[in-house]
């Protein structure tokens, strides 16, 4: 007599789906989200403005400090304690002069201001002035919330970025004698990473943060001129003519001459 088999459960692994894949239903895992951790600062002697609602609605939990005069005491640049600094004002200069002063110490934080109402004049002066955004108080706090996130992501991606940048310079000091200026550690990079295979000058002409505002081939040529005073005497760049250039490692005796050659 045969016997029928009895369904597997999906928590024993019968559930049809691949090892390792999430369970029927479940939501596929967005982007991560900075958590917004505020700082209120607010002018004025009295109680906060009733702007502090919408800091408030943004971050949930605030803290809350008045700025006397022009002092305070309550601006640092440890990101464990906030990462989002809102100011709360109705005059636009001592906004300035506040950004003017502790500017250095919040390279690394959302710095938001809120005010009763915004004219397009006072926004551009805020913004030229430092601050990352202007919100009047009757913004929507899922759009507010929204932007603010938006900057804590892009000072994110620039903080990892400098690391990448630390990283590779800590990596280019096996190849120089001296230490790289920014664009001439980009174009050794890819010297490097092409393995001694010719570059084409014109991906070395882009190599800079902006790639629509590539070098000259003169100005390459004065750099890479520059670049090879720099390398280890092991090492030099060659020129491929059309196929632009590459990084070759030469015999240590074939360094000792092109020395003593130089000397005589």
């Amino acid at each position: 007599m045969s016997q029928s088999r009895k369904p597997q459960s999906a928590a024993g692994g019968g559930g049809g789906g691949r090892p390792g894949s999430p369970p029927p239903g479940a939501k596929p895992k967005g982007p991560r989200q900075e958590v917004v951790s505020a700082r209120t600062l607010y002018f004025g002697n009295g109680d906060p403005a009733p702007e502090t609602a919408l800091a408030r609605a943004i971050s949930g939990r605030v803290q809350l400090r008045r700025i006397t005069d022009d002092y305070i005491g309550h601006i640092d640049d440890s990101r464990e304690y906030y990462n989002t600094l809102f100011v709360i004002g109705s005059d636009a200069v001592r906004i300035r002069k506040l950004m003017r002063i502790y500017r250095p110490l919040l390279k690394m934080k959302a710095k938001i201001v809120i005010m009763r109402e915004v004219r397009p004049s006072v926004k551009a002066q805020l913004l030229n002035a430092g601050f990352d955004d202007v919100f009047d108080r009757e913004m929507p706090v899922a759009e507010a919330a929204a932007r603010v996130r938006g900057v804590l992501g892009r000072i994110a991606q620039s903080q990892q970025s400098k690391v990448v940048e630390e990283v590779r310079d800590l990596h280019l000091q096996h190849f120089t004698r001296e230490p790289l200026l920014g664009r001439e550690a980009r174009v050794l990079s890819m010297l490097v990473a092409a393995r001694g295979s010719p570059v084409r000058s014109s991906q070395l002409a882009i190599s800079g943060r902006s790639t629509h505002r590539p070098i000259s081939t003169k100005s390459l040529q004065v750099l890479i001129s520059g670049l090879r005073s720099k390398l280890r005497p092991n090492l030099r760049i060659v020129s491929q003519g059309p196929a632009g250039y590459s990084l070759q490692e030469i015999s240590p005796v074939r360094s000792l001459l092109d020395s003593a050659s130089k000397i005589t």
